[in-house]
């Protein structure tokens, strides 16, 4: 065995103290962490007390138990509510139908009364006219009686010709004349003729008229006689006397002249 002529030394390790402290400080630590997780695991939580008392009722001898009152349904309420609700409405609605009702009788009472004003404000006028017609009348009867009388019971067709007829434009001379004294406005059927008999003395002074045919309306057959004493006197003849007597014809929707 060959053996060396130099000495053996091992090698020195590097750092070894400073591990040796990392591994002590390292285990110190996971000690104080057991012992302390160790403690608070083991440690009994602090209790709280409480006192529960109650107080007892005196007894009170030979008192009859109340029963509580019965509460009302609280589905009632609202039900009457709403019922009252629908009354109130309905009483409403019948006080608005009433208050219509009246003013539309109400309007038409005023209007029934106006139209009877205005019938008889007319009619009033309509009794005036005739009774101004009438006296008119009266005082043309009784000129014409004093003509009769002066004419001493001549013969009324004297100076009208051979014949005692009137010309043949006469009848519509006098018809011109008359028509505008008409006063006629009401509505009437078809175009019915109204023919009137006029007797007349010789200056043409109208001494009585009369219908010879009637229309078939009064109201038009009135209006044509009127119309015919608002016209006195009536035009003479060609000849300057006036017939006797002559009939004329007329019609409500007459245009013509």
């Amino acid at each position: 065995m060959q053996v060396s002529a130099y000495p053996y030394h091992p090698v020195r390790e590097r750092g070894t103290l400073i591990c040796f402290l990392a591994a002590l400080f390292m285990h110190m630590l996971l000690g104080a962490l057991l012992y302390y997780g160790v403690r608070w695991h083991s440690a009994a939580p602090e209790g709280v007390s409480a006192e529960l008392w109650e107080p007892i009722a005196e007894a009170v001898p030979n008192e009859p138990a109340v029963e509580p009152a019965a509460e009302p349904t609280p589905s009632a309420k609202p039900v009457e509510e709403e019922t009252a609700d629908i009354s109130l409405q309905e009483q409403r609605r019948k006080a608005e139908r009433a208050a219509r009702d009246e003013a539309k009788a109400q309007r038409e009472k005023q209007a029934r009364v106006e139209a009877e004003r205005k019938a008889a404000q007319r009619e009033a006028q309509r009794n005036a006219l005739e009774a101004q017609r009438e006296a008119g009348h009266a005082q043309h009867q009784s000129e014409l009686a004093r003509l009769r009388a002066q004419a001493g019971g001549a013969n009324p067709n004297a100076g009208t010709g051979t014949s005692g007829k009137p010309s043949s434009g006469y009848a519509e001379r006098v018809r011109q004349r008359v028509k505008p004294n008409i006063v006629f406005n009401e509505d009437i059927s078809g175009n019915p003729a109204a023919v009137v008999a006029v007797q007349m003395a010789p200056d043409g002074s109208v001494l009585s008229t009369r219908l010879t045919k009637s229309s078939g309306n009064a109201d038009w057959d009135n209006a044509v006689l009127r119309a015919v004493s608002r016209s006195d006197p009536l035009p003479r003849d060609e000849n300057g006397v006036a017939p006797s007597e002559i009939r004329i014809t007329f019609w409500p929707k007459d245009q013509g002249g």
